[in-house]
């Protein structure tokens, strides 16, 4: 097996001495978070030997990699020691005097890790039972909190940062010149994928690549080529302020780091005015997704720290519109430009061939994307049990996607007698088979910005029926919007269901009309041609 460390960046900030025979051991993922594990304490202590115990596990346990708790040297009974491994800092001399220990925890394997986050406390605990046992119940209240949030939201304004003043000075830089990439984690979605596409056209313009992650996660996609030769360093919490503060450092001081790119990364997002005071050359940017009315999200931070920024990316009116008209950026600050492109293609999507289901027909009604919360996959299965009990056989279903409740849809599918009746598939099965069966996309998410599922299952000549979230509206015939509000979105969406069973022209008249508006939305600007620009300008 060729070492998996020969194809990371981090080979460009630390040395191995005397490199271990058990490193061919480890699979591509496990490799890559070592590698950003000894990158992170290796530049947070330049000149220092760096002695690392390395630990997996079988069990549900995430990665360990930078915080607090790599300094202690002993661990769970549950842990297996893989090896040790000694690095330091290239560019420094090294320490002959003493040695700083660490233990990295490379956690357990990514489908022991799909499962629901859960604060600690009784409350906490009882609250997620309750949801288990009546999703859709519980769903009802949280969208009544969520309307009441949405008012008092629209209603203030969002505090900001202080501006900075202008100037010319900046600390000491390297000569490569980089892209730092700010990243929730390194696992499938719809901004992640997005994050990705950024990353390869760093590469192409001649940037490296510096990816920096925040969010707890086995980071499945660490291993995909898009990370190839660049530097990749998962971030766990929580770390200590001088850490934090020599990590940027060392970074921007070994790189030319033309531009901060963010793509949903509360950890960066918040370093951003000390990034600004230190390199002041610095272009800061972020790529923003999704209005969160419950929390204020990413949308929230990026206002209260845009004084310091230079632009935002937005992928939908909505969130240009709501930034501009409703919070009061300059217009020239907000950049639309859209992903309606970036998973699909509209050359095909136009040559596609006609609808042929008849009358009599099965209907194939899909649900693609993630088993989470936000997507709440159990109105699809209560939505499935409804039109199976009214059209028997007429009516098949397919839900394709995996996630922290996958466990959960397979016991609901279970308690409603769906499983001979709902076919689930996983990510290791292809999505273009699943939207080319599927005569309906049903998408019951209660927030989203613009699903990239929405312009995939057009250009596979496939219906999308959605709920009315974030600019949905965009792409999908008005016809079959449905209400976020869990009981009106079941008995629209039975009601839309049944109509078009009997009805094939009516779902081919459906089908014009939204590719009329999906065309319409794609002929907006383009994300990946505003991103190129951008980083050809940073790179010249």
């Amino acid at each position: 097996m060729t070492d998996p460390h020969d194809q990371t960046g981090a080979h460009r900030v630390f040395e191995i001495l005397h490199e271990p025979d058990w490193f061919t051991g480890l699979t591509v993922r496990e490799a890559r978070l070592l590698d950003g594990a000894l990158a992170f304490h290796c530049l947070v202590r330049p000149g220092e030997r760096i002695r690392a115990t390395v630990l997996r596990t079988d069990g549900p346990h995430l990665p360990k990699l930078t915080d607090h708790a790599t300094a202690n040297i002993e661990w769970p009974d549950d842990r297996a020691v893989v090896g040790t491994i000694e690095a330091h800092a290239t560019g420094h001399p090294v320490s002959t005097t003493g040695v700083v220990d660490v233990v990295l925890d490379l956690g357990g394997p990514p489908q022991s890790l799909m499962r629901m986050e859960q604060p600690p406390g009784r409350l906490h605990a009882a609250r997620n039972a309750a949801r288990r046992r009546s999703p859709v119940a519980f769903d009802v209240l949280r969208q009544l909190r969520t309307d009441r949030l949405e008012n008092r939201r629209l209603s203030r304004p969002i505090p900001r940062v202080g501006r900075l003043h202008e100037t010319t000075f900046g600390s000491s830089r390297g000569s490569t010149k980089a892209v730092l990439f700010g990243l929730h984690w390194l696992e499938l979605g719809g901004a992640e994928k997005w994050a990705a596409a950024t990353i390869d056209m760093a590469r192409e313009a001649g940037l490296l690549p510096i990816v920096i992650s925040d969010r707890p996660s086995g980071h499945p996609d660490i291993e995909h080529a898009t990370f190839d030769d660049a530097l990749v360093i998962p971030l766990t919490h929580p770390m200590s302020g001088q850490q934090e503060s020599r990590l940027l450092s060392q970074l921007f001081e070994r790189f030319d780091i033309r531009g901060v790119h963010i793509h949903h990364c509360t950890w960066l997002y918040q370093r951003l005015p000390w990034i600004r005071a230190q390199y002041p050359g610095t272009d800061l940017i972020d790529s923003l997704h999704v209005l969160e009315w419950r929390t204020g999200g990413f949308v929230d931070i990026a206002l209260r720290l845009s004084n310091v920024m230079d632009a935002h990316h937005v992928i939908s009116p909505q969130l240009r519109d709501y930034l501009v008209d409703r919070q009061g950026l300059p217009r020239e600050k907000v950049q639309l430009a859209t992903l309606a492109g970036l998973t699909s293609d509209r050359t095909a999507a136009d040559a596609r061939p006609a609808p042929t289901r008849k009358v009599g027909d099965p209907l194939t009604v899909a649900f693609v994307g993630r088993f989470t919360q936000q997507k709440r996959p159990y109105l699809f299965l209560r939505l499935a049990a409804h039109l199976r009990k009214t059209h028997g056989d007429r009516v098949r279903f397919v839900m394709h996607g995996d996630g922290e409740l996958a466990s959960e849809v397979r016991s609901h599918r279970s308690r409603l007698g769906l499983d001979p009746v709902v076919e689930l598939r996983g990510p290791d099965q292809p999505v273009p088979r699943t939207l080319d069966e599927a005569d309906l996309l049903v998408i019951s998410s209660d927030n989203e910005g613009v699903t990239l599922t929405s312009f995939e299952a057009d250009a596979h000549g496939t219906l999308v029926l959605s709920s009315d979230v974030g600019s949905q509206a965009s792409v999908v015939v008005p016809d079959l919007l449905l209400p976020r509000a869990p009981l009106a979105f079941l008995q629209k969406g039975e009601a839309l269901v049944a109509a078009l069973l009997d009805d094939p022209e009516r779902t081919a008249e459906l089908l014009d009309r939204q590719h009329e508006r999906v065309s319409a939305f794609a002929a907006l600007p383009d994300a990946r041609d505003w991103t190129r620009a951008l980083y050809e300008r940073w790179a010249s």
